[in-house]
């Protein structure tokens, strides 16, 4: 999770998610639950929180068979309007949408999945549904995924990555590589930065680094990796970088 955002100047908005949101509110078909979830891989929220940084608490609602879904709001007019008056006094922290699965895959709460924007768009993502996503994202997963230079690269990634390094310093070298999940036919990029930074400043630099690359991968996901982590280290041992500073 990111610094808190209810009390900063810092507004989270993200106007084609709370669109999709509604569609898929009236609508959910598969169409839509597709858009809704490019878009919302690429989205930052706010999470309201209770405690301080390190043993927060979240807020969490029940449905009608006791299942209790964690509460996240999809900007910062949503969360304003969520708690009106009590608004200075709750406390929202920034997360994106990996941030959200890897809260509900750790199970530490009993939760049955997040809902964004309960009352209003209320769209639930169940526990099935965050699991998928989840292997699809390389979150939380057991490793099984095959890894390899790919036949060519998108021709605009390139040039892309490296404006990248020129507006963030603390990126030294990227790595890109072509990911696919064993036993499936799901394709996606894997994007690997060697970077200074640590802890919730690396976690939101490759949130924006993955979010800077998307409209260069033709169209394919990414997942966005620092070179510290142990299977990334292991991806680009021997192999050269693909841009660097």
């Amino acid at each position: 999770m990111s610094e808190p955002v209810s009390n900063s100047n810092e507004r989270i908005e993200n106007p084609g998610l709370v669109e999709l949101l509604g569609k898929v509110r009236e609508n959910n078909s598969e169409e839509n639950m597709i858009a809704l979830l490019k878009e919302a891989a690429a989205a930052r929220f706010i999470v309201p929180v209770d405690g301080s940084e390190g043993s927060y608490s979240f807020h969490a609602v029940s449905d009608k068979n006791g299942l209790k879904y964690m509460v996240v709001y999809s900007d910062s007019d949503s969360f304003e309007v969520a708690f009106e008056g009590k608004y200075k006094k709750q406390q929202g922290v920034a997360a994106g949408f990996g941030d959200l699965i890897e809260v509900v895959m750790t199970d530490k709460m009993g939760l049955s999945g997040f809902v964004i924007n309960p009352g209003v768009e209320e769209v639930l993502f169940g526990k099935d549904m965050i699991k998928l996503i989840a292997s699809q994202m390389g979150i939380g997963g057991d490793g099984t995924a095959k890894v390899g230079e790919p036949d060519k690269y998108p021709p605009e990634l390139k040039g892309a990555l490296t404006d990248f390094l020129k507006i963030e310093p603390s990126v030294s070298r990227i790595w890109v590589r072509l990911m696919r999940e064993n036993g499936t036919d799901r394709i996606s990029w894997l994007i690997i930065a060697e970077s200074d930074l640590e802890g919730e400043q690396l976690k939101y630099m490759l949130d924006n680094m993955r979010k800077y690359c998307l409209p260069y991968l033709d169209n394919m996901d990414a997942y966005c990796a620092s070179s510290k982590e142990e299977f990334a280290s292991k991806v680009i041992d021997g192999v050269e970088p693909f841009c660097e500073a």
